[in-house]
């Protein structure tokens, strides 16, 4: 059968076919529903009857409210079908339906999808209807629940135990909606829910997401159904490999995420590859990249071959380095710098390549100088040192105070700290000079000084001269140092603080616990027996001494010797390790310094590449992939970067800390939960409550007692008050503590330098200003009350002084001054940092992105290049590399094959564009085209400038001069911001061509052709060194400057405002062609407008980044004329003067015709007409008599009488209506009007009436207003004669 080439076919159709049904019958969903519990304790069916047994026995039983033993075989139908406002049981089920086995008899359930018993399904109770279209989300469920039958029914019908209706909608998801349902006999419950097939999502399960890691796609699904590419992969379908980072887009592919192929003539190589040595090593780079290309990214040309000491931008280039020459760059052209090769002092002349000449001192000869025949001829010995020959060239015996091979080494006299007596020794040229302390003098410091010399004893005998002091022999009465002290007087007597008090012998001195002495002047030092061990410090106290322990050793003497590492001094989870009297941090990989607190910025020792704005890749040897990912810290120490699409990221900070970039503390004393005054200091996620006296606990609100301490004495009874105590003394005891016989004051009674009075049974404290209370220990104002400490520091107060706890991001005594957080710089790529409080930010550089601008833009990602071309990033641009026929900034041009140009002794093929100094060129079909700037002579900086000076930013470094040209010295320069004599101009073999232009700076003039550019600049932000030279240079050099001079020379020229010494005077002008001033003025404003715009935008130009202000001055254009205006004057003239006509002739019309009325109303009679007698013939002629007369009448009589006396008849009266109607006795007025209502029955259907008022009937005749009118009657009188008798009275 399988030979059989027809079946073999059919049997293919049959299997594609098979495969297509079963995919196409797959479910996208299904609809699940769960019981939970089935009751039914009687075991009756629907109609009463009990499950099992006969039916007259089953009937019988049911009747008498019991069933036998054996249950209901129970099993259940479920039907589910569309929404159903009134549910109908019978008919199919659209959405499918389900039948179970017996899954339970009377009363059973189900918990957690598991029926309670012995045998355990884990899909009992569950019911699942499939379903193969969208999801409705409308429903009706029909869950009926039957008794198997046993043979004892006939009627299968009979068999029903209950059914249940459910409807409503529901959406596919994990949530169950739960269903309840009771009768009288039964008690179901049971959950629905509906759920998406996988592969498939949405609201109606018909999106279709299948994840897949194949040829085509590698894309995985989200919750919603959406596509997402896997790591490593995009496009639309996710099938294009990112590929390495770097990996180049002319010579380099990828077929799998993170390598970079290289594909010659069908052949790839991965970029993980070893390379060998040798032979096959340079043809394995052979076939790796395209011809001529290298390394891993195949962005590096091959040299020429043998190349030594050269480069190539192109491959097969050889472009030797500096100093090198030869066609392979294996000529060394500077011998004499790279191998200094002549000796004692010889001087090295480069002859011919690899070739040099030595041109030896004298006593020297040799190839290089080697041969000592008179050393000393040359006086090699410096200061004065004597030259002798040796066999080795010579020595040098050098005077005192010299040293060295050649005495040119100062001895430093101090060495031997020759100054006693604590001089400062200082070294001179073969000596030293001592500076020596007080009382004493000489070369030395050994002389003592004689200090009776100035007299210093006042009530003495005698002075005498002592080592290193001296010593006064007092009157009687006086003692003191000097004999200052008068022992009679208790005035001055006690120091310290002491108290004077007179006796019979003269005075005494109660002395201020801590001093001792007649005077008070003797301070109980503990400190004389130097009892800090271990190189401790003593400082003496007025009750004690404390010891300053040097680090390593604690204790009151210094005694205890310290763990260095305990408790750990290091911070990020570093390792401690105790060395002698230090101790050494083991940092992670992330921090530095001392105590590893410090963040480790690896860019700065290492290669990083940015992979986005959280992530850096630093080159490494510790991994195998020789690179390791570190964070850029832009979150800080206190948050986690989180990358997001776009190059965009965010911070996750840790528990405390809040902001953009985790640097707020969040401020955990907000909500004030110190009590009772206490001060609070904000934590990390904590705070910490300073309790003032009296109080104490985690929040200030527990009171201290101060009898804890039993301060009492003598069985005196301790009363504990806020912040103080008082003791209930007995048996005569005093004091506060009831501790004194004699009196109720002592040393301790009152604090803060209070003073006690005893009042027998009690005492009494004058305290000091700013203290209260009944022992002076209360303060009553707090330094904090004045608020000393800004922006958001916490005062701490601690008597007369206080301390300020300031916020992250400031420092200083009262937090004033804001932590420099762009120091160290930040900022990567010349970005601008901007100090915030405690944060920074980085303003990019154009062409630079990322939070610390270390993401350089690729302008390529836009394709601004035209297809066809190649795009190259650059910074802050790119370049388009154009196939042949194409030319432009984005190849957009089509110039066709042309002829190549030769132009100043090069080639350049035909659209190839370059600069030559500050303008740009283009071949185009053999013919050279330059824009027109006029650059001047370029400043260079002078190779001898000294002493030199501060290096000028490198975006101001001037290029070097052209081949051929020196940089000279040039006594014209403008010094912008000195100093400046390092400045030159490169030098022109012919003189410049002299300019002669009225258009200058500071000169005033102005024309169509000329504008005036004002740059003001922030002096301090100018680099040292700037010349007005160097600013103007920078406008020639613009592009927009050679844009502007495509078609006309442009000449810039520029000088130091005479108004402003802060501000550079610009003059641009174009050189005259012959066109009109308009023209001119157009395009200069154009020129003027460019260069501000350039201006405006932020350049890698430190000097124009330093200017503020721009002002223009350009020519006034005078103000058209214009005829518009008078034309409209003489047009409204001539119509008001119409208009006025008009109305004098309108009115003395109206006039006239008023007076023609009066007239004719005194010969008319007051006859009125009556009905009159209708006929057919005569209706009919009737139309046509008013017909004619409106034909002849025209607008004036008969029509617009006829408007108006429907309008304004009833208003103007009888006599308006004459005028209207008829021309009063010359013709008899004929009324014309179509019958209404009341004419009906006496004019007949659609009669017309016409009337006129009784007049001698006159000869027709004209008048001068109306040449129709006599027509009219005329008309009248022929035709309507009998009518008028008829209807006369």
């Amino acid at each position: 059968m399988w030979n059989n080439p027809g079946k073999l076919h059919r049997f293919s159709l049959v299997c594609l076919l098979l495969t297509l049904c079963a995919e196409v019958s797959h479910s996208t969903g299904y609809f699940e529903l769960q019981l939970i519990s089935v009751e039914n304790p009687k075991g009756q069916l629907l109609n009463g009857d009990c499950c099992d047994g006969d039916c007259c026995d089953a009937e019988q039983s049911a009747a008498d409210g019991h069933c036998d033993a054996d249950e209901c075989d129970t099993y259940f139908k479920v039907c589910l079908k569309e929404y159903q406002t009134e549910v109908t049981t019978k008919g199919s089920c659209t959405y499918g339906s389900e039948t179970t086995k017996v899954i339970g008899g009377n009363t059973f359930q189900f918990k957690g999808g598991q029926k309670t018993g012995q045998n355990r399904n884990h899909d009992a109770g569950k019911i699942l209807i499939p379903f193969q279209f969208a999801w409705p989300r409308a429903y009706t469920v029909i869950l009926e629940a039957w008794d198997r039958d046993n043979g004892t029914h006939s009627n299968d019908d009979e068999l029903l135990i209950e059914r249940s209706i459910h409807k409503g909608m529901i959406n596919p998801g994990d949530e169950k909606q739960a269903v309840e349902y009771k009768s009288s006999v039964t008690s179901l419950q049971y959950t629905i829910r509906v759920r998406c097939d996988e592969n498939y999502y949405g609201a109606k399960c018909n999106k279709v997401c299948r994840p897949r890691d194949d040829y085509f796609g590698h894309y995985v699904c989200d919750q919603l159904g959406n596509r997402g590419c896997m790591e490593g992969w995009t496009g639309h379908e996710c099938k294009t490999a990112i590929c390495k980072q770097g990996c180049s887009l002319e010579h380099g592919t990828c077929s799998v995420p993170g390598e970079c192929k290289r594909d010659i003539l069908g052949s790839c190589w991965p970029l993980e590859a070893p390379l060998i040595d040798g032979t096959a090593a340079a043809q394995r780079r052979g076939l790796g990249c395209n011809y001529g290309w290298q390394s891993p990214l195949c962005d590096e040309c091959l040299p020429y071959p043998g190349c030594v000491h050269g480069t190539c931008n192109e491959p097969w280039q050889c472009t030797c380095e500096k100093n090198w020459g030869g066609l392979l760059c294996d000529k060394d052209l500077n011998y004499c710098g790279t191998n200094r090769p002549c000796k004692n002092g010889g001087t090295c002349m480069n002859t011919e390549p690899d070739e040099y000449n030595c041109a030896c001192p004298d006593g020297y000869s040799g190839k290089n100088c080697e041969i000592a025949e008179h050393a000393c001829v040359s006086n090699p010995c410096a200061n004065g040192g004597t030259c002798h020959e040796v066999p080795s060239g010579f020595e040098c015996h050098c005077p005192a105070g010299w040293s060295g091979p050649t005495c040119a080494k100062d001895t430093d006299e101090c060495a031997s700290s020759p100054c006693a007596q604590g001089g400062t020794c200082v070294d001179m040229e073969n000596g030293f000079e001592c500076l020596c302390p007080q009382r004493w003098m000489g070369k030395t410091c050994q002389i003592d000084v004689n200090e009776c010399v100035g007299k210093p004893c006042l009530n003495a005998y005698s002075c005498k001269n002592l080592i290193g002091g001296y010593h006064c022999t007092c009157f009687r009465g006086w003692v003191g140092q000097n004999c200052e002290i008068n022992v009679n007087s208790c005035h001055g007597q006690c120091q310290n603080g002491g108290t004077c008090k007179k006796t019979a012998r003269g005075h005494q001195c109660v002395c201020q616990t801590g001093f001792e002495g007649r005077h008070c002047e003797v301070q109980r030092s503990r400190c004389a027996s130097s009892p800090c061990r271990n190189g401790g410090r003593c400082q003496a106290l007025i009750d004690g001494f404390m010891c300053e322990c040097p680090q390593g050793f604690a204790g009151t003497t210094c005694e205890v010797q310290n763990d260095p590492c305990s408790p750990n001094p290091c911070h990020n989870k570093a390792l401690c390790h105790s060395l002698v009297g230090d101790f050494y941090c083991s940092c992670p990989d992330d921090y530095e310094g001392k105590t590893c607190s410090d963040r480790k910025d690896h860019c700065k020792t290492n290669r990083c590449q940015v992979i986005d704005s959280c992530t850096v890749a630093v080159a490494t040897n510790d991994t195998q992939k020789r690179v390791w990912h570190i964070s850029s810290n832009v979150c800080g120490p206190h948050g986690q970067c989180i990358s997001l699409p776009a190059g965009n990221f965010s911070c996750s900070c840790e528990p405390g800390f809040t902001g953009t970039y985790c640097h707020e503390n969040i401020n955990d004393c907000a909500s004030s939960p110190c009590k009772n005054r206490g001060t609070c200091i904000d934590g990390i996620n904590s705070f910490q409550c300073v309790c003032p006296n009296g109080w104490e606990g985690n929040l200030c609100d527990v009171d201290v007692n101060e009898c804890n301490r039993n301060p009492c004495q003598n069985a005196g009874q301790c009363v504990d008050l806020l912040n103080d105590f008082y003791c209930n003394c007995v048996d005569n005891w005093k004091g506060k503590t009831c501790h004194s016989r004699e009196s109720q004051c002592d040393s301790t009674t009152c604090s803060n330098g209070g003073t006690c009075y005893d009042h027998g049974d009690s005492f009494l404290c004058s305290c000091p200003s700013g203290w209260g209370g009944s022992t002076c220990n209360t303060a009553k104002n707090s330094t904090c009350d004045s608020r000393p400490c800004e922006n958001g520091g916490t005062c701490v107060g601690g008597g007369d002084a206080f301390t300020c706890i300031c916020k992250d991001g400031w420092e200083g005594a009262t937090c004033a001054q804001n932590v420099d957080d762009c120091n160290p710089h930040p900022c990567y790529n010349g970005g601008l940092c901007v100090d915030g409080v405690n944060w920074f930010r980085c303003e990019c550089a154009p062409g630079f992105a990322g939070p610390d601008c270390r993401i350089n833009i690729d302008e390529c990602q836009s394709s601004p290049c035209a297809e066809g071309s190649t795009c190259m990033d650059e910074i802050n641009g790119y370049r388009c590399v154009c196939p042949p026929g194409y030319a432009g900034p984005r190849c957009q041009k089509f110039i066709g094959l042309g002829k190549s140009c030769r132009h100043a002794g090069l080639q350049f093929p035909h659209g190839s564009r370059w600069d030559e100094e500050c303008n740009a060129c283009q071949c185009v079909n053999g013919n050279v085209h330059c824009s027109k700037v006029r650059c001047g002579r370029r400043p260079c900086l002078l190779p001898k400038a000294l002493p030199p000076p501060p290096p000028p930013p490198a975006d101001s470094t001037p290029p070097p001069c052209p081949g051929g040209h020196e940089c000279v010295e040039h006594q014209f320069l403008t010094c912008f911001s000195p100093p400046c004599h390092q400045w030159g101009v490169c030098s022109t073999p012919d003189p410049p061509t002299p300019l002669h232009t009225e258009c200058e700076p500071n000169s005033g003039y102005l024309d169509n052709s000329c504008a005036r550019i004002t740059l003001i600049f922030k002096k301090d932000k100018v680099p040292q060194g700037t010349t007005v030279e160097n600013i103007c240079s920078e406008l020639r050099y613009l592009p927009v400057t050679q844009t502007l001079a495509e078609e006309r020379a442009l000449l810039i020229l520029c000088d130091l405002s005479y108004s402003n010494s802060d501000a550079v005077e610009v003059a641009m002008s174009f050189e005259q062609d012959g066109r009109s001033s308009d023209a001119d003025r157009g395009q200069i404003q154009k020129a003027a407008s460019s260069i501000i715009s350039a201006l405006s935008k932020r350049h890698n130009s430190t000097v124009m980044m330093a200017v503020v202000e721009v002002k223009v001055e350009m020519p006034v254009e005078p103000p058209p004329v214009g005829y518009l205006v008078p034309v409209l004057c003489v047009v409204f003239s001539l119509l008001w003067i119409f208009c006025i006509v008009v109305c004098i002739w309108w009115t003395r019309k109206r006039k006239k015709e008023r007076e023609r009325a009066s007239r004719s109303e005194d010969t008319t009679v007051n006859n009125r007409l009556e009905p009159p007698r209708s006929s057919a013939p005569k209706d009919n002629r009737d139309k046509d008599i008013q017909y004619e007369c409106k034909k002849l009448m025209g607008p004036c009589d008969g029509a617009e009488g006829e408007e108006e006396g429907v309008q304004e008849g009833e208003q103007e009266g009888e006599q308006e209506e004459d005028e209207e109607l008829g021309m009063g006795e010359k013709c008899p007025a004929l009324k014309c009007a179509t019958a209404g209502a009341q004419d009906k029955g006496l004019m007949g259907k659609g009669g017309v009436v016409c009337t006129s008022r009784s007049a001698p009937v006159k000869a027709p005749h004209r008048t001068v207003y109306s040449p129709k009118d006599n027509r009219c009657k005329n008309l009248n009188a022929a035709q309507l004669s009998e009518d008028i008798k008829d209807h006369y009275v």
